[in-house]
């Protein structure tokens, strides 16, 4: 049974917890581990050799420390303490109130796209958006609530491109939601491999 629901005010927590704890681990953590295990770079030096230019532009206009959108430390604890325990909440809620197994919707907005030319923008609606943001727009809320996710793939576009099927499920749902995920599978049967570009 679908079931239509409305998780208001999802995109807004989301916003608040997503890059700020994304960014600021990425500095306290990469740095770590290249300390740790004697990589031989500093985190400026790795950023200066990353190839995807979206990535890059990240880490030097807001990983590195001193970098103009470095996160302090205080937006990163109000987003581990204050706003993820709200979109978790929110979560539970929508699964309780709607007594639903799993959330189902597209893994993205748009099939996938050849990596070649859409390294920085892709096309979406007739409209030039910035890829990395557009591609995690739809996934990035549960992985912030720290709820399981499963994406399936369910189809191909004319062209043989392929297109998922997203099944979040309740915190601890795991076995649940591969077995939901089986099933899907089964009705949806084997798709071939994408062609080659």
């Amino acid at each position: 049974t679908l079931v239509q629901v409305r998780m208001i005010g999802l995109a807004d927590l989301n916003a608040r917890i997503g890059f700020p704890v994304a960014l600021f681990e990425a500095n306290r953590d990469v740095t770590a581990y290249l300390a740790n295990y004697h990589v031989g770079l500093t985190l400026e030096q790795l950023a200066d050799q990353i190839a995807s230019p979206d990535v890059k532009g990240i880490y030097q206009g807001a990983v590195l420390t001193g970098s103009p959108g470095a996160i302090s430390e205080a937006v990163y604890n109000d987003a581990i303490n204050v706003f993820r325990p709200q979109l978790q909440q929110l979560y539970a809620d929508t699964f309780k109130n709607h007594e639903i197994d799993a959330l189902v919707f597209p893994t993205t907005p748009l099939p996938a796209s050849p990596v070649e030319g859409s390294d920085e923008f892709v096309d979406l609606n007739g409209t030039k958006v910035p890829t990395l943001l557009t591609y995690i727009r739809l996934t990035d809320p549960g992985s912030n609530a720290g709820v399981p996710g499963l994406s399936l793939p369910m189809a191909l576009t004319k062209s043989g491109l392929p297109l998922g099927l997203e099944l979040d499920g309740p915190a601890g749902s795991d076995r649940k939601l591969l077995a939901i995920g089986l099933t899907l599978e089964q009705i949806l049967g084997r798709l071939p491999p994408p062609p080659e570009f």
